[in-house]
């Protein structure tokens, strides 16, 4: 396959899997690799390391702050100004917080916001702005956390929290959520865990809404302690991603940064009849084999369709 003329955008692309997944996109031969990272500045840093492991300078940096909408319509106009088709649109950046509940510009809690706001405004501008080719893949990070079914990682129960404080009013419930309104009541990994069923409801009614021939999946790239996953995290957390990289391959609980890159890799080939779908480890692994994810919440419509509501209202932009 020549990959030569093709542009992969990989948010988070300074460090961990992001920085990972854009050296083995350009040792896969890819021509332009879109280094979409916080600062410029990180994105520079970035560049020069992975001129020095691939030995050759294919990359180009691009400042987006995923967790802000204002931040991504600039980037998006930046591509648009570079006259960027991509090929690849590799959603990778996200955050844990800590103890307490961080927050961006328009009050929405900062796991939420770093997983879809941003990414949501860039994928929407791209698709309306023409700058993604025919046959272009979407893949957004997602998590085995989401399928409820990890220790000490719990997922919300979105039809009983709507039911038993909103009436019924699912977007009113995803809103609170978002912003840690009252009744919700925020825990760190589960508001993480929580935010990554959101991310598998997008690319579910995103992959209807594509044009033909473009494909989004949910892609997780399974446990990898040795990132900046838990950097905002205090207390057990913090001591307890590094050490579950010293459990044993057996127990499928812990991968490698590589190991995780390669899944966002692998996942280019995925066909058209599993557009939209999640993939990530067997049940109840965190590594292993890429497989499509079958917890019935994932396919909750009704969930699917108010999240994508509550999220074009809170950021103004849909497909045109």
């Amino acid at each position: 396959m020549n990959n030569q003329t093709k542009i992969v955008l990989i948010t988070g692309a300074n460090s961990g899997i992001g920085i990972e997944a854009a050296a083995q996109f350009a040792e896969a031969g890819y021509g332009t690799i879109i280094l979409a990272c916080r600062t410029l500045q990180k994105a520079e840093t970035a560049q020069k390391k992975l001129v020095q492991r691939v030995g050759k300078d294919v990359f180009e940096g691009l400042a987006i702050d995923v967790a802000e909408k204002d931040s991504a319509l600039t980037a998006a106009k930046e591509l648009q100004s570079r006259g960027h088709q991509l090929d690849v649109l590799v959603l990778n950046a996200a955050m844990s917080a800590g103890k307490k509940p961080l927050f961006n510009a328009d009050g929405i809690e900062m796991t939420f916001a770093s997983s879809l706001i941003g990414h949501h405004v860039l994928t929407m501008s791209l698709l309306n702005n023409g700058q993604l080719v025919p046959d272009a893949h979407i893949i957004i990070a997602g998590s085995e956390g989401a399928r409820n079914d990890v220790p000490g990682m719990s997922v919300l129960d979105f039809n009983k929290f709507a039911v038993k404080h909103f009436d019924g009013n699912l977007e009113k419930a995803h809103e609170a959520v978002w912003k840690i309104q009252s009744p919700y009541k925020f825990k760190a990994l589960d508001t993480y865990v929580t935010s990554k069923v959101y991310v598998a409801w997008w690319s579910e009614v995103l992959a209807d809404k594509l044009p033909a021939g473009m494909i989004v999946n949910t892609v997780s790239p399974g446990s990898v302690p040795d990132t900046n996953f838990a950097r905002h995290q205090t207390g057990l957390m913090k001591y307890m991603m590094p050490m579950m990289k010293l459990m044993p391959k057996s127990m499928g609980m812990a991968g490698s940064v590589a190991q995780g890159a390669r899944r966002y890799v692998d996942a280019v080939q995925l066909g058209a009849n599993t557009n939209g779908k999640f993939f990530g480890s067997p049940p109840r692994k965190l590594v292993g084999k890429l497989q499509v994810q079958t917890t019935p919440h994932f396919y909750d419509q009704k969930n699917q369709q108010a999240s994508w509501n509550m999220l074009t209202r809170l950021t103004g932009i849909s497909l045109n």
